[in-house]
């Protein structure tokens, strides 16, 4: 008699779950974002949250979303040590893309 009980009760879940699977929509996690970091001259390194990434310039990184900090660290064509520091907000799913020269970031990172 309880598994005839039963049986509704998971049929009417199930239904649930196809009807409105927007219900489990908060407990998926976010899409990561993409950073590509590029640089004049190419092959300086690149270190992310504290981190030293095995990669050097130009790359693109997966991260999750939220605030990084990026730094990039190479030399210029007269071989003088540049360095470009910023923190860079990555949202849920979308591309960026940053480029460090002599100068600084080129354009400029707010």
């Amino acid at each position: 008699m309880k598994t005839q009980r039963l049986l509704p009760v998971l049929e009417l879940a199930l239904c649930c779950l196809f009807l409105f699977p927007g219900l489990l929509r908060s407990q998926m996690p976010q899409k990561p974002g993409r950073l590509t970091v590029d640089s004049t001259p190419p092959g300086a390194t690149v270190t992310i949250d504290n981190r030293q990434m095995s990669r050097p310039t130009p790359f693109t990184f997966v991260l999750s979303p939220g605030q990084h900090s990026v730094t990039v660290r190479g030399k210029d064509q007269a071989g003088k040590d540049t360095s470009c520091t910023a923190s860079l907000n990555i949202a849920a799913g979308a591309a960026q893309s940053v480029h460090c020269t002599a100068r600084g970031w080129d354009p400029p990172v707010r």
